[in-house]
């Protein structure tokens, strides 16, 4: 049996989802169960398996459809400069090591061999000629695949990429014009991501004892829908599942991400939700609106190895939040809520982990206001161990499916401030028990005062051992011996229907 985890893409600032499919993983790996990540994206600014492996997942388990059509391994990026030295015949004159790149430049023609930030080997070589973008080559322990550009309005447009085997042989290409995509695999030709999507899982060797698990949708149910011969399938809802504000007694609006699968919902064999919360709302809607009632499973995405931090000293009135720095996260209502509280409470501190778009912006708010002595920017860093340094934590987030973060601050015996909204907050906070669930408004003046009076709640309060052993119980449920039965119970019955 193989259980195949169907996604789009994967990054250096990866989202929920990805983090939830690391979680996954492992529990897969305790069950003994054969496992892939599927990602049908092809990834441009790194090596997928690095990315991979950043967040804990084996990288022997990661499946890039793009690297199916050929013989490639599965490899981080070892591919070293004296290697590409030897293997290519760079008669140039001038070479010169920079930080991040070598270039070796002679006459109209100029080649950047550019290092990945991880291991220091070569990500890729670009090869300029008069200036202009020519060919890009890409590489893990060997050369991965090739982009070939030309010139329009003074800007490099590719039109073609070869994917090649290990001998350096081309094992298929992708024809690229105007928005149209072409693959040519041998003698087979395929005009769209659709139909390269959906000759991959027709090659998939599935059987009933098989499952596919789609978690992110884009050419990916329709293939595998048509292609899933006997195998079971399911799907993972990660975030809120339909627009609240365009529902209305008569219709629903669905998620996009979900749209399809809801709509094909007699093919899916199983749903899994991951707060009980969701479960209850989404099997109303399906049977109000469709008149069916689906088999939904609700599994937490995330799980703890175990309670940290529980005789661990914690630092008094110093704060934190993690999260992909994007807008719709919210982090800077908090730091406008904590420049509030440090005006009343001067001993407050903020940590912020993580990285994202908006960080440059965050740190322009925290330097403006002279706070960089008690904010700070902390970027990704590895938290397992560091939640149980921290007095509390705070959320700004208006919907959270589940929130990995918060089940990891409860596992870790913290407070949280929150604001009432679905799933996760009101799955990991009970309002005056564990911590604070505070109104929110899309005013965000409104929303910082709420956070500012949560947090203000949470330092001022003198129940701080009674929420620390409340968040502990919270956190009891989600260990992975607990999450590990969810699955084991949902895999037998699924595949012994």
């Amino acid at each position: 049996m193989t259980i195949y985890n169907f996604n789009l893409a994967i990054g250096w600032a990866s989202s929920g989802v990805e983090y939830a499919q690391a979680y996954r993983e492992n529990v897969f790996k305790k069950m003994m169960v054969d496992n892939k990540f599927v990602f049908t994206e092809l990834i441009l600014n790194g090596n997928i398996f690095d990315m991979a492996d950043q967040i804990g997942m084996s990288i022997n388990n990661i499946m890039p459809i793009h690297y199916y059509f050929t013989d490639l391994k599965p490899s981080k990026t070892v591919y070293t400069i004296k290697q590409l030295e030897e293997e290519n015949d760079f008669d140039l004159t001038t070479k010169k090591l920079l930080p991040d790149r070598v270039t070796y430049e002679d006459g109209n023609t100029l080649i950047r061999a550019n290092f990945d930030h991880i291991h220091g080997n070569v990500d890729f070589v670009d090869y300029v000629i008069n200036g202009y973008l020519v060919r890009k080559d890409h590489y893990t322990y060997t050369k991965t695949f090739s982009e070939y550009y030309v010139p329009v309005n003074n800007r490099a447009e590719v039109y073609r990429r070869a994917f090649y085997n290990e001998n350096g042989q081309i094992a298929y290409e992708q024809l690229l014009e105007d928005e149209r995509v072409t693959y040519r695999i041998g003698e087979l030709i395929l005009y769209s991501e659709f139909e390269f999507v959906d000759y991959f899982v027709k090659q998939l060797p599935l059987t009933h004892k098989d499952i596919l698990i789609i978690d992110r949708e884009k050419h990916i149910a329709p293939a595998i829908f048509n292609n899933k011969k006997a195998a079971k399938v399911g799907v993972v809802i990660h975030a809120e599942h339909f627009s609240s504000n365009q529902t209305d007694k008569q219709h629903i609006v669905w998620n996009n991400f979900y749209e399809y699968q809801f709509t094909n919902a007699n093919v899916v064999d199983f749903f899994v939700t991951a707060t009980q919360k969701q479960k209850e709302v989404l099997s109303q809607q399906f049977n109000y609106y469709k008149g069916i009632n689906p088999k939904i499973y609700t599994i937490p995405v995330g799980s703890l190895d175990k309670l940290r931090g529980k005789r661990h000293k914690r630092t008094e009135n110093h704060l934190m939040t993690a999260s992909r720095l994007a807008d719709e996260k919210h982090v800077d209502w908090i730091i406008q809520a904590v420049i509030k509280v440090r005006q009343q409470i001067p001993s407050i501190k903020l940590d912020i982990f993580g990285t994202g778009g908006v960080m440059s912006k965050l740190q322009e708010i925290i330097t403006a206001n002279k706070a960089d002595d008690f904010i700070k920017l902390k970027g990704h860093k590895d938290l397992q161990e560091i939640y149980k340094s921290y007095y509390g934590y705070v959320s700004a987030s208006q919907s959270e499916g589940f929130g990995l973060t918060l089940m990891e601050a409860v596992g870790s015996g913290l407070s949280i401030v929150g604001f009432d909204v679905p799933y996760g907050n009101q799955t990991f906070i009970d309002d005056e028990s564990n911590g604070f669930l505070v109104p929110f408004s899309t005013d965000s003046e409104k929303s910082i005062v709420s956070l500012t009076k949560g947090i203000k709640n949470l330092i001022n309060s003198d129940q701080q051992d009674s929420f620390k052993s409340k968040s502990y119980q919270k956190a009891e449920y989600f260990l992975a011996k607990n999450i590990q039965k969810l699955w084991d119970e949902l895999v037998k019955e699924v595949t012994h229907d």
